[in-house]
């Protein structure tokens, strides 16, 4: 099977299949539902959510002026196939949430894992990609590294409301040097100008930034499914 063909059958199945994962990730009595396919096929458009510095699943081309990425690429996939036009919004990751259970956006896709707290207030369609959480620090030091918690009196980076936040924010004795970060270059600047000793993210973007920053994954660890987010409620859009 070509990889055009796998893009669209995953692009298919993002419309079509709502995620059931596990006990918790049911759709919660106390969502009110709302269906915005109706609004989005008389708008002729789906407004879509993304946090467009995150490589390679979404990112600002300044050259072209275009969003470019996985993500990028597979929202306009479903688009088309609802035969309506993607209206891109870039807004900060941890906003993202909030904007899609106000209406403000029709869908989340950011590359946005699957959790427990996340499936309590949107509709997660069917998960697309899986990857890894890493401990990136400056090539030079490598500190040994077993488990999370021996990040805890080290001066560490995260974007703020991800996943790697909400890990690093429940280990004892780490909020005092946990730094946050709306934009993940500045974290990366922070880590290569010494102001951070790691960082924890999402392994796919370090390639990109590792062409530019001296960084070593150091310590790694199996993330969720990633999946885009709709409203419950919206039964025609999820299929």
């Amino acid at each position: 099977m070509s990889s055009g063909a796998q893009i669209r059958i995953i692009a298919f199945l993002i419309i079509g299949v709502v995620v059931g994962f596990g006990i918790g990730f049911l759709m919660p009595s106390l969502v009110a539902p709302v269906d915005d396919y109706d609004v989005i096929q008389a708008r002729g458009t789906i407004v879509v959510g993304t946090n467009t510095n995150w490589p390679p699943f979404e990112i600002y081309n300044t050259t072209s002026a275009q969003l470019e990425g996985f993500d990028i690429d597979l929202a306009e996939m479903v688009a088309d196939y609802l035969n309506v036009t993607v209206e891109w919004i870039d807004m900060d990751f941890d906003n993202l949430i909030g904007a899609c259970q106000s209406g403000t956006i029709d869908m989340i896709a950011s590359a946005t894992f699957i959790t427990e707290a996340r499936c309590a207030v949107l509709q997660p369609v069917t998960w697309y990609i899986r990857t890894n959480e890493v401990v990136v620090t400056n090539s030079t030091w490598n500190p040994t590294i077993t488990d999370l918690e021996d990040l805890v009196g080290f001066n560490v980076g995260v974007q703020t409301g991800t996943v790697e936040d909400e890990e690093l924010s429940a280990i004892t004795g780490m909020e005092a040097t946990l730094t946050r970060y709306p934009v993940v270059v500045t974290m990366f600047q922070a880590l290569d100008n010494g102001d951070l000793d790691a960082i924890y993210v999402d392994e796919p973007i370090v390639g990109l930034y590792s062409s530019v920053y001296s960084v070593a994954i150091r310590f790694t660890v199996t993330a969720p499914p990633t999946a885009f987010y709709i409203r419950y409620g919206s039964d025609r859009l999820a299929g």
